[in-house]
């Protein structure tokens, strides 16, 4: 069964650490994943075209976002970048 919308972070962010994160290279570092939720299809990409992309092949997905090496997606003020969490796994 699909997860509900209360489920689907919990299951996107599992499906990214379990089955996409352990075939990451290095080069996929801030390049982003789009995962759709109900499938387990994802594209990989920089920004919005992962996203085009997957919802080119599956127009009624129901997307999850990561950021290779990074805490989260996008960011939002001017400050510098974020660094890569130390516990991220992209090799």
């Amino acid at each position: 069964m699909p997860p509900g919308k209360e489920d689907a972070p919990a299951a996107g962010r599992a499906l990214y650490e379990n089955e996409i994160l352990p075939l990451m290279r290095p080069e996929d570092k801030g390049k982003v994943v789009v995962i759709d939720v109900n499938s387990g299809d994802y594209e990989i990409g920089h920004d919005d075209d992962a996203m085009f992309s997957l919802l080119e092949r599956r127009p009624n997905a129901f997307t999850w976002a990561e950021r290779v090496g990074y805490p989260a997606v996008h960011r939002i003020g001017s400050g510098h970048a974020t660094h890569p969490s130390p516990e991220a796994k992209y090799d």
